[in-house]
């Protein structure tokens, strides 16, 4: 009688402990898995109504409260807390939550640079030789936005400074490559050509205006002698100086 006892004292253990092919034998049912809520660690706000408002001189109208603390009222008693949320329209006078925190979705809004879309990724276009990008358009398809290529920036030295009867001035000098002797063209109306599916820069396209030949260089500017002047055509000032 003692041993059965201790037999029974011994199933009971382990029906207790938790052995599941003893429980089964005994008919005696699992307890429920423990349930663990989880909750997100970022902050969620909302801007509601303050109830305060109008009790307290220094209270403002709305507030933001974190979205899960919004304060019982009359009002959210009988309408629900929804009726307490502010309007989008509201939310961008009052600006961002405190600490820069997230807007919550239950807000309808989201504040000016949070949660918005990125752009995908340009793609290069190789027939623009990498002056255009490909992006998505609505309906999937992927279409070619073309930008113009700008012109290169115009050289800051190489123009006559100077123009007299048969000699010009210009601001080249030996450092430049310009020697005594030295034949330079006279150059007017720079005109860049860019493709028109492309928008490329291939090149440009000016006049002739004169030639010239170096007859002296100094230390900040040169001076030559005009060879020929184009029919028509007469040395100005800001000419650009190309060497022959």
């Amino acid at each position: 009688m003692k041993a059965q006892r201790v037999v029974w004292l011994v199933v009971l253990v382990l029906a207790v402990s938790g052995c599941s092919t003893v429980r089964n034998i005994l008919g005696i049912a699992a307890p429920g898995e423990p349930t663990i809520e989880l909750k997100s660690a970022e902050t969620r706000w909302l801007l509601i109504n303050n109830p305060r408002f109008g009790d307290v001189r220094s209270e403002p109208e709305y507030i933001w409260v974190e979205e899960d603390k919004v304060p019982t009222s009359l009002k959210t008693l009988i309408r629900g807390q929804k009726s307490v949320i502010a309007q989008p329209e509201i939310v961008a006078k009052y600006g961002p939550p405190p600490g820069g925190g997230k807007i919550s979705p239950r807000q309808g809004v989201a504040y000016p640079g949070q949660d918005a879309p990125k752009p995908p990724p340009a793609m290069a276009d190789p027939r623009a030789g990498g002056s255009a990008a490909v992006a998505p358009a609505p309906g999937g398809t992927r279409t070619a936005a073309l930008t113009p290529a700008s012109a290169p920036e115009p050289p800051k030295r190489g123009f006559v400074v100077y123009v007299d009867t048969a000699r010009i001035v210009i601001d080249l000098t030996t450092v430049d490559g310009v020697r005594p002797g030295s034949v330079i063209s006279l150059r007017r109306d720079r005109i860049p050509i860019i493709h028109p599916v492309t928008r490329e820069v291939l090149g440009e396209l000016d006049d002739e205006v004169a030639t010239a030949r170096v007859t002296e260089t100094r230390e900040r500017m040169s001076v030559a002698e005009i060879l020929s002047v184009a029919p028509g055509a007469q040395v100005q000032v800001k000419d650009r100086v190309v060497l022959k």
